[in-house]
Formats: C-alpha cells, sequence, structure tokens
C-alpha cells in the first residue's frame, strides 16, 4: 500500500497544475507531457487516477490534459448532478487551457458519455474521440446487484475489502490485476466522489451523441469487459454507421478498466488513434472483432 501511495505522488508531483473556476467552485486539471493535445477523461466514480498506469508513456508524445471533472476527485461539485453541464463545464475548460485548436478525446466508461457531450461544443475541434470502456452504445449488463457497499463501514480495512471485491466484480478480469495501487485508486477515488452518475435523467446517450455530432472514432474494450457479456457486434455496427474508418480493438484478458490490465496495449492504442497510424491487429493481446 505504502508503495502504491509512493508511485502516485511522485506522478502527481510531476504534473502542472491548473485549477480553473466553474459556477459553483473550481475543477483541478492535472497537465504532463509535450506534444499534441490529448484529453484524458475518467470514468464514474472515478478521478484523474484511473489513467495512473498511463499517463507517463502517453506524456511522452502527448500534452495531455486531465481533469478531475467537477462533483470527482479534487475538484467541487456542480449545483446540478447533470451530464449535460458537466460537459459544458469541461468545454468552458478548454476555452481557457493552452490546448491545442484540434485535439483527441479518450474518455474511459463514463468519460465517454462526457466526451460525446463535449461534441456540442468542439464538434470542429476534436480530431478523433477514443472510446474506452464505451457505455452508451449498445446492450450493458446488470452488475450492480453484486456491489458491496463501503459507505458505511467504518473501518478503512473494511472499506478497502468492499473496494476489492468490487473491482474483482466489475472492473478487473483477473484476480491477480486487483493490487494495491488498483485498491488505492478505486479507494481514493470513489470515496471523493460526489457525482451521482447513476442517477442522471439525460436521455441523450453516447450513441445519440457521435450520431448527432459525427467525429472520427476508435473504441477498445477489454474482452472479458463485463458490462458488455460479450456483446460487441452491436457496439461495431453504431460506429460504422458513424464513422466507416471507425477503429475497433478488443484485447485480451482485460476487463473493463481495460487501460489499468492492459496498460501497454492501451497505450499503443490510443497513441496510433491520435497519430493516424495503422496498428498492428497481429500482437497476441490485440484482436479483431471477427477473432
Amino acid at each position: 500500500m505504502e508503495k502504491a501511495k509512493t508511485a502516485i505522488a511522485a506522478l502527481e508531483a510531476s504534473a502542472e497544475i491548473i485549477r480553473l473556476p466553474h459556477a459553483d467552485g473550481q475543477t483541478v486539471w492535472r497537465v504532463w507531457g509535450e506534444g499534441p493535445s490529448l484529453v484524458l477523461l475518467h470514468g464514474g466514480s472515478g478521478s484523474w487516477l484511473h489513467w495512473v498506469r498511463n499517463i507517463e508513456v502517453l506524456a511522452q508524445r502527448f500534452r495531455i490534459f486531465v481533469p478531475d471533472m467537477p462533483g470527482f476527485g479534487d475538484s467541487e461539485s456542480l449545483a446540478s448532478n447533470s451530464v449535460t453541464l458537466l460537459a459544458r463545464s469541461i468545454a468552458d475548460d478548454l476555452e481557457r487551457l493552452p490546448i491545442d485548436p484540434h485535439y483527441c478525446i479518450a474518455g474511459f466508461s463514463f468519460g465517454t458519455w462526457i466526451g460525446g457531450h463535449l461534441l456540442a461544443h468542439h464538434h470542429d475541434r476534436v480530431d478523433r474521440l477514443i472510446l474506452v470502456g464505451a457505455a452508451g452504445l449498445g446492450r450493458t449488463l446488470p452488475l450492480s446487484a453484486g456491489l458491496r457497499s463501503w459507505r458505511r463501514l467504518p473501518e478503512a480495512s473494511a472499506r478497502r475489502q468492499a473496494h476489492r471485491q468490487n473491482l474483482e466484480h466489475i472492473m478487473l478480469a483477473d484476480p491477480n490485476s486487483v493490487d494495491a495501487l488498483a485498491i488505492e485508486v478505486q479507494s481514493r477515488s470513489a470515496e471523493a466522489c460526489r457525482f451521482r452518475h447513476r442517477n442522471v435523467s439525460e436521455k441523450m446517450m453516447l450513441k445519440d451523441c457521435v450520431e448527432r455530432w459525427p467525429v472520427k472514432l476508435t473504441a477498445l474494450w477489454g474482452k472479458r469487459d463485463a458490462f458488455i457479456g460479450g456483446h460487441f457486434e452491436e457496439r461495431h455496427k453504431v460506429m460504422l454507421a458513424v464513422d466507416p474508418g471507425a477503429g475497433f480493438h478488443l484485447i485480451e484478458g482485460a476487463g473493463h478498466w481495460v487501460q489499468f490490465e492492459a496498460p501497454d496495449a492501451t497505450n499503443r492504442l490510443v497513441m496510433a488513434a491520435c497519430l493516424g497510424a495503422a496498428v498492428d491487429t497481429r500482437e497476441k493481446c490485440v484482436v479483431s472483432l471477427e477473432e
């Protein structure tokens, strides 16, 4: 656990911290690297730490901008629990950040939904939307019944055990992936989250966003993503209808939090998508839909 905390502290110390005011407080952004601009958006009950195993590598090629979105992590909440307002707030921030006129977005899970809503404001600036473990493109499996509540557990050790069980249930395919760093990220992020993303009422899902504001798309999932249950074909069809050249990649052995469980493959795919480079699907960990 101490090693995990030390690693997080070192990564955060290497960041440029930018605090931007919003209507009800402030949003904290962390910035690393030099090169073309890449925005990373975390998932539900998450924080910038959802990208903890990707930042150092991606920052070698890109200037990456990673928020704690309002109501998550170190960022203060907006007055309303709204995806639309959250995306508007992030779009306002992007107008004030030293970001390129054109940039890529990589969103994870809930962050893909926010990325979709960002297209309403920056459709002409987003070169590519990279969907990592995306929801909102097709059927998902109801997994909440298997989650263990940690909120009323008084002891930190009991809460960490609950977080471990939840990681095994919905986030990571291999129990061995649920290491001290994963538990530390989950503990910090979930316990700091005030945005109730499961209770929002917006009817415009990710599918609706990309159909309304078409953009170049790349998607990647862990092939063992518990939310998807193997229903990849319908997602592929949605993406091809929006972008006939869309990239669609499955990563063997990985679950929903694919960028943590398979960081090397994820990093290569994200970099290739941003740079418009070809992907070698002969790599063992990356498979095509047909496989």
